[in-house]
């Protein structure tokens, strides 16, 4: 019995390990380069979203820690 599905993804597989002339080290960079492209791609949709439905500037991670603590004062 077949799974189309396995036999889906073993085909991308093959033709991607082609289209690289089944270099694991090419694979590799292209796989990299394509994550960061998309983690860059999510980064910039999710900054103009929060900024468009906020109105308001994005801080850095650090920055919205920051608080400042009332002093303790002790008698």
């Amino acid at each position: 019995m077949k799974n189309e599905i396995i036999e889906e993804v073993r085909k991308a597989r093959a033709a991607l390990a082609a289209e690289h002339d089944y270099d694991r080290q090419r694979i590799y960079e292209w796989a990299k380069a394509t994550t960061a492209a998309h983690k860059q791609a999510q980064r910039g949709a999710s900054r103009k979203k929060a900024l468009k439905t906020t109105g308001v500037v994005a801080k850095s991670p650090a920055a919205r820690k920051r608080r400042v603590r009332p002093a303790r004062v002790t008698a």
